[in-house]
């Protein structure tokens, strides 16, 4: 089955937001605000998580015309410090979910 366009441009933005997310904000010297700061997500009380992960997730993709965030969702593994962060989004009325880890 060929890609169609739509597809193309998805994958595409998927792809961005993915970025986004992964890199460090302030890491890139030329452009500083490129990036999140999930990498400094408190660890232990999942409120307390979702909450800065979803101001993190939407300062990262503040420049993404048209991304809006729907859902986010986070699991702490104690023994091994290990965050985990699920994201629902939505763009150009089609979901896309990525996944975090640090």
């Amino acid at each position: 089955q060929p890609t169609t366009g739509l597809d193309f441009k998805l994958q595409e933005m998927a792809q961005r937001i993915r970025l986004r997310l992964t890199a460090r904000r302030g890491s890139f010297r030329l452009d500083p605000e490129l990036g999140s700061r999930l990498y400094a997500m408190p660890r232990g009380d999942a409120a307390v998580m979702e909450r800065f992960a979803r101001e993190a997730i939407e300062e990262a993709l503040a420049p993404l015309t048209g991304v809006r965030l729907e859902e986010v969702s986070c699991r702490y593994d104690p023994a091994a410090d290990r965050a985990a962060v699920s994201c629902r989004f939505l763009w150009q009325g089609q979901a896309l979910e990525t996944e975090w880890e640090g």
